[in-house]
């Protein structure tokens, strides 16, 4: 999986207003739950835990949505939970529905957060899987820079590979209270340590459905929903 961050030093690049399109803070509790395909129960539960929800509208209508960490984030996938600085947020839990993808509304949505968060924060984090190549192209286009991929080492634990900048890389690793090490699996679900050539960040296992997850049958950490 790939880290990326966005700090208020850097500068955002020029994302163009979409006509028709606006993202805000969510206010309507049974609206987002429907949106987001959860319980009214868990949305309350996620603002009371600290997350802040966002929504994107096209037109007035509800077409895509994000969460924003502001206490504790729990990355599932790799069985970790990070207890985020007041100046740190981590962004989470991010969709479109299927009938308005392909519009930059991913990237549209990043940019209103972190410009709306970056009044109390100065960091901002976020996963991508890499199989996930649309997620990728909008993290990037809002201004967020992959700084590491996270993965397993040879003995099962999870570690942070820098990409560009090593400070920033060793800060995401601070926060996720894991170690840098260049040595990590190219597979971040199974620990498969044999990488496709020229893929730094994807899957070196082989075949690889991206609909069902990796088909690797030795896996380093038991399967996890992917929820987070």
């Amino acid at each position: 999986m790939t880290l990326a961050t966005w700090w208020t030093i850097d500068p955002l690049p020029l994302v163009r207003p979409l006509p028709g399109f606006h993202a805000e803070p969510a206010t309507d509790d049974a609206a987002l739950a429907t949106l987001n395909g959860i319980s009214l129960e868990e949305v309350r539960a996620r603002r009371a835990a600290g997350h802040r929800p966002y929504v994107g509208l096209l037109d007035g209508v509800p077409v895509t949505y994000g969460w924003v960490a502001t206490r504790e984030a729990s990355i599932g996938e790799l069985g970790l939970t990070v207890r985020l600085p007041v100046e740190d947020c981590y962004l989470w839990d991010f969709a479109t529905l299927p009938e308005w993808q392909g519009r930059g509304l991913y990237s549209r949505l990043l940019q209103t957060i972190l410009i709306a968060e970056s009044r109390s924060a100065r960091r901002f984090w976020i996963l991508r899987a890499p199989e996930n190549t649309p997620s990728g192209a909008g993290i990037g286009k809002a201004g967020l820079v992959a700084v590491g991929r996270l993965s397993y080492r040879a003995d099962g634990r999870v570690a942070l590979a820098p990409l560009g900048p090593i400070e920033r890389a060793r800060a995401g690793a601070a926060l996720l209270g894991i170690a840098l090490d260049e040595q990590v699996a190219p597979c971040w679900r199974c620990g498969e340590q044999t990488a496709i050539a020229g893929d730094e960040d994807g899957c070196g296992c082989a075949p690889v459905d991206t609909a069902a997850g990796c088909t690797c049958a030795v896996p380093l950490h038991p399967p996890i929903s992917r929820s987070a």
